[in-house]
């Protein structure tokens, strides 16, 4: 490609066009490698909540063959998902006996290591880590019930750790050190999303502000914009008193860097990053990491100084 100056060549299997190959998917294809399920498909994730038939639901999408079944409500330590959890693991063992597939149930979200205790007993592989860390997030704001993700992620991986259990670490990801952050506080998987929002792949259309800068809308799953969508079909009355009763951001601009645009662009940018750290580490897999990173406090001050400057000062 380089030799004929294609930026874009068409990727052709016995006579049918498949797809399309850049110089640098050629040389991502290098790096990454797919993350595929036993029969070759794409590895696919689902998420049920804690109300309804949560039975069903699960077993409606192990059925439909999802790889991991996520049981999801935003305060994770509470009576509710203690009773959905067994149901979702019933359903789990009752496919796996059919299928010999068992697959992973994840739930949360919590930040204490009695969360995790809780969650794993009743039935919970993996526990997801985080509450208020968000970008979309107003709840800490609005409530005052959260911790910062750090910290929240070094007691609940050192509690499932003691179970044999696996936390995600969901929030809070603004830079690759992030996510370098979360797993040396012992996660084994780290969740993105206001950050791949602000890509050409996510949902919604393409604006552009009064400065000429690419920009996509992001809104919170709780937020009024949110409650709206999910209610349309409520009576006005329930649809009024559920609207009172509303966390996150309506719409926020996420804009589009123009040196990476695109979901893979910022993939690049992490993998690079963390790969980096593991080697100051001096690690070679997650575990290691998790081992060998040492962790300090810092003040504002020393924060700011670790900030690149992009222009003299």
């Amino acid at each position: 490609m380089a030799g004929s100056h294609l930026a874009v060549a068409p990727v052709v299997e016995d006579g049918r066009l498949v797809g399309v190959v850049t110089r640098t998917g050629a040389l991502r294809s290098t790096i990454y490698t797919p993350a595929t399920d036993p029969d070759g498909r794409l590895v696919v994730g689902a998420a049920v909540g804690i109300n309804g038939d949560v039975r069903a639901k699960a077993l409606a999408l192990l059925e439909a063959g999802v790889d991991v079944l996520v049981v999801d409500t935003a305060h994770g330590h509470q009576h509710k998902m203690l009773d959905a959890l067994p149901l979702v693991r019933d359903a789990r063992d009752e496919v796996a006996a059919r299928t010999g597939r068992r697959i992973p149930v994840a739930a949360g979200n919590v930040v204490s290591a009695d969360g995790v205790r809780d969650l794993v007993a009743a039935g919970a592989d993996i526990v997801k880590v985080g509450v208020g860390p968000g970008a979309m997030c107003t709840t800490r704001m609005m409530t005052g019930v959260g911790r910062p993700q750090f910290s929240a992620v070094l007691e609940c991986a050192a509690a499932a750790r003691e179970l044999g259990a696996h936390v995600w670490a969901d929030g809070g990801v603004r830079y690759p050190r992030d996510v370098a952050l979360a797993l040396a506080a012992g996660a084994a998987n780290v969740m993105i999303g206001s950050w791949f929002a602000g890509t050409l792949e996510s949902p919604g259309d393409l604006k552009v502000d009064a400065d000429g800068r690419a920009y996509k809308e992001s809104f919170g799953m709780a937020s009024s914009r949110a409650v709206a969508n999910r209610t349309r079909d409520a009576a006005g009355f329930e649809r009024a008193r559920m609207a009172l009763f509303e966390e996150g951001i309506s719409s926020s601009r996420m804009y589009l860097d123009p040196e990476r645009p695109g979901v893979e662009d910022l993939v690049d940018a992490i993998t690079a990053g963390v790969r980096s750290s593991f080697t100051y580490a001096g690690a070679r897999s997650l575990p290691e990491f998790a081992e060998h990173a040492v962790v300090g406090l810092q003040s504002a001050a020393g924060y700011d100084e670790g900030r690149p400057l992009h222009r003299s000062w």
